[in-house]
């Protein structure tokens, strides 16, 4: 099942920047176990969003609280919801 977790980030930009390396090595583990489905900032720095692909929302929280950004403090708040995914045009699911 998929989960979404949309994070807000601290205002401090020194530890999110600290922290970013640990951060991205953690997202590519997840995507190598096949644990994350999608996931990126938002454009302004104010948070992000991952999918996760796990059974249940304990586990989609036990990843969220390994996440260095989350050990760290870089994630101040966060909300984790079962999604259900109906429709996707993979033409329009690229990074940028």
């Amino acid at each position: 099942m998929k989960f979404i977790n949309y994070v807000a980030y601290t205002d401090d930009k020194e530890k999110l920047a600290a922290h970013a390396p640990d951060h991205k090595n953690y997202m590519k583990s997840l995507l190598d176990a096949g644990k994350l489905s999608l996931g990126g900032p938002f454009p302004d720095g104010s948070g992000g969003l991952m999918i996760y692909e796990v059974a249940t929302k304990e586990d989609a929280e036990a990843l969220r609280d390994q996440d260095p950004f989350a050990i760290s403090g870089v994630f101040v708040r966060s909300e984790i919801k079962p999604w259900l995914l109906l429709a996707i045009n993979p033409a329009l699911v690229v990074p940028d």
